[in-house]
């Protein structure tokens, strides 16, 4: 352990006693041994999903209003659509176990996580489960939805 007159600023090589209280605060943080902890710690919390948001673009046609969802790479199995009155929730989740046996040095370790995102959409309108119609295909999910209304002709009133 380094005593206090030993650490110094790399900016200016003033000694401790000459730094405020936020600069030793700022040398504390950027030690390479809690630098290393903080940059494994991130890494860790990234495996998991590394697209950390559910993207949706809207859009609609003469025909149909369509929403476009980029998904984190995952498999159809782990998504679930849920529709209440309009409100369209998409929810994916992601479970991992890894465990690990060995028998010549008797170790062993088990690993596991579970997470999970979800967005909830809503829809211009009602509209009833099987109307709506959904393509999954390379990390991107389609819904498509009839439009339900029409065009209000407006007349000319004649005096």
């Amino acid at each position: 352990m380094r005593k206090k007159n030993e650490i110094t600023n790399n900016q200016h090589d003033h000694q401790i006693e000459h730094l405020d209280f936020f600069q030793i605060v700022d040398h504390f943080f950027r030690s390479e041994p809690l630098q290393q902890f903080i940059n494994e710690l991130d890494s860790m919390y990234e495996g998991s999903f590394p697209q950390k948001a559910i993207h949706v673009n809207t859009y609609e046609t003469d025909k149909k209003c369509v929403i476009d969802m980029q998904l984190p790479p995952v498999k159809k199995e782990q998504i679930k659509l849920e529709l209440i009155d309009q409100y369209l929730t998409i929810s994916i989740t992601n479970r991992e176990e890894i465990n690990e046996y060995n028998e010549t040095s008797s170790t062993f370790r088990s690993y596991s996580s579970l997470d999970s995102l979800s967005k909830t959409i809503l829809l211009p309108y009602r509209v009833e489960e099987h109307e709506i119609k959904t393509t999954f295909k390379n990390g991107s999910l389609l819904v498509t939805i009839p439009k339900k209304s029409k065009p209000i002709l407006l007349e000319d009133e004649s005096l």
